[in-house]
């Protein structure tokens, strides 16, 4: 839950505004590519969705990295699903491994260090 409630949206604020600022697309090229309504990159882009976890995932070079790369998988003309879900895949184990995710967590606060999120983590992508 807390991956689709705060990675993904967080992800695709940042790659949106990228798409938008950095390489000139209009909103609605963005929404084709990422499979959005316009309306859904309108609400990204301004930060009305998935704002909470963008400095996080923007503060990490690993992370930045993997952002980075789909961005320019968004940009082909066809992009490749399997390159994309694996590079989700990697960005969420990133997002774990560097504990993004601690302060949403209910079992923030509890003594000692929980990796909980690295123990119950996406095969996936390996």
């Amino acid at each position: 839950m807390l991956v689709t409630s705060h990675v993904l949206p967080a992800a695709r604020v940042i790659l949106a505004r990228s798409l938008i600022e950095v390489h000139d697309l209009r909103p609605v090229t963005v929404a084709a590519r990422m499979r959005l309504t316009p309306a859904a990159v309108t609400q990204y882009v301004s930060g009305v969705r998935g704002a909470k976890l963008v400095d996080a995932l923007q503060g990490s070079d690993r992370a930045r990295r993997v952002l980075d790369a789909l961005v320019e998988e968004l940009l082909k003309a066809e992009s490749d699903a399997l390159a994309m879900v694996s590079l989700v895949c990697e960005l969420c184990r990133i997002v774990r491994e560097e504990h993004m995710l601690c302060s949403f967590c209910d079992l923030a606060g509890r003594a000692g260090k929980c990796d909980l999120c690295l123990a119950s983590g996406c095969r996936l992508g390996r």
